[in-house]
């Protein structure tokens, strides 16, 4: 994993430059612990924010393949984040994730829309390993 202001990421391997970017802003720090170790096993480059308010700045940096987003952060929204990202030339894959409701689903799905964006996944919380791999290769088979 690296770390740059509130961001943390994995590139001591060699051949990082051929894996896949993924980029995960979360505010839960023991989450982010977790995915990023099941992501690296599955061979991505790891970035994390735990701050949403350097989201797009490290975004706009790294210009991930995949982007795990969570939707419900302090000082910053996870709508908002989505929003400033997909106001940029994304071509991230991005997956949503929090313990939130249909309608937040709707409301997160429909700013993705409004940019003419790729369909957002979604991931709700908690999930299990299992679901969090198979998000990975579905977005991964999206690219």
């Amino acid at each position: 994993m690296n770390a740059v202001m509130g961001a943390a990421s994995s590139d001591t391997d060699a051949g990082v430059s051929s894996k896949k970017r993924l980029m995960i802003v979360d505010d839960q720090i023991s989450l982010t612990k977790i995915v990023s170790t099941i992501a690296e096993s599955m061979g991505f480059a790891v970035t994390v924010v735990n701050d949403p308010t350097q989201a797009l700045d490290v975004y706009l940096d790294l210009r991930p393949d995949i982007l795990i987003l969570d939707m419900v952060m302090p000082e910053k929204d996870g709508v908002d984040v989505l929003n400033e990202i997909m106001l940029t030339d994304i071509t991230s894959r991005v997956i949503l994730t929090s313990g939130f409701t249909e309608s937040y689903a709707r409301l997160a799905a429909g700013v993705a829309q409004f940019h003419r964006k790729e369909p957002v996944l979604l991931l709700k919380k908690p999930f299990r390993r299992d679901k969090l791999i198979a998000v990975l290769r579905e977005a991964l088979a999206r690219l």
